[in-house]
């Protein structure tokens, strides 16, 4: 077997959480011995396994990659209905931290780096804020998901749309795939962002924590991948967010559309050709600044 053998086989392993639940992670080793483990949350409603690019880059250039399903998708035993729901509770106090222990003790590393894409990134900030074992966080086109972040006539349009998926939330019980926004989701998760969309702040129903002190406190630093020009989450929404790592590090990252081939960004195209992201993640990990130990 070469070395780009190695990296491009991945390995599956099935986590146990404390309430009965399963998910599947799925592991892109790189070819180097002790390398860091970058754990990938996905966006919400889409699977994991589009992220394989990125994975596949990311162990080509000395991390093991981990692709990790969130709750209710891909290789999670759990689907939203309207008599199954969960929210960001469980992710971030049931699922997270067993994920991480699993890495943790298969790769021998003492913190792990997580990096989120959109919802994963939110998760991601949010564990960081409240977990001793990660080391940095990479957040591409995360922001907040507050209406008043947004400018012009977008900001209407988009408190429209929310109100369009609460009604439609409450009507089903859960939030149906054929909304053109996020695939089929729990209304327990659309209800924790909803609370962030509409009054720009973190409240996990559910959790003692306060989510918004932990992130004021968390030193963990942040690296902000900035698609300009995305409809999703312009820069003025991860800068809100931005703000209210206090005492982290943010370093930033603006990446244009024509470096992914694209003729204009696109909040989830960027994960075919990720060596733009990929190369910023890898120049950042590497810099003294972040501090980064496996």
């Amino acid at each position: 077997m070469t070395m780009t053998d190695h990296w491009r086989t991945p390995q599956r392993l099935r986590v146990s959480f404390t309430d009965g639940n399963t998910s599947e992670l799925v592991v892109f080793r790189s070819a180097e011995e002790d390398a860091p483990v970058v754990l990938c949350l996905p966006a919400m409603g889409v699977r994991a396994s589009y992220y394989t690019a990125v994975a596949t880059e990311l162990a080509a250039r000395g991390y093991t990659a981990v692709l990790a399903d969130l709750r209710g998708n891909g290789g999670s035993s759990v689907r939203p209905s309207r008599s199954t729901t969960f929210g960001y509770a469980e992710m971030l106090e049931n699922e997270l931290p067993e994920i991480v222990d699993v890495l943790r003790r298969e790769f021998g590393a003492e913190r792990v780096t997580l990096f989120g894409h959109s919802l994963g990134g939110h998760l991601s900030v949010l564990h960081a804020a409240t977990s001793p074992h990660v080391a940095a966080t990479v957040l591409v086109a995360t922001g907040t998901s507050w209406y008043g972040r947004v400018a012009g006539v977008r900001r209407h349009a988009r408190f429209l749309g929310l109100q369009i998926i609460r009604i439609v939330t409450a009507l089903y019980g859960h939030l149906p795939g054929w909304l053109p926004f996020a695939g089929t989701e729990a209304r327990g998760v659309v209800r924790n962002w909803m609370h962030d969309a509409v009054h720009g702040t973190y409240l996990v129903h559910g959790s003692e924590v306060d989510y918004e002190a932990a992130l004021a406190r968390s030193a963990v630093p942040a690296l902000f991948v900035v698609l300009p020009g995305d409809r999703y989450v312009p820069e003025s929404c991860s800068e809100h967010l931005a703000a209210k790592l206090r005492s982290a590090r943010v370093t930033w990252a603006e990446i244009p559309p024509e470096d992914f081939g694209l003729e204009r960004t696109h909040h989830f195209r960027w994960a075919h050709r990720p060596g733009a992201v990929v190369d910023a993640v890898v120049k950042w990990l590497g810099s003294r600044n972040t501090e980064v130990t496996s």
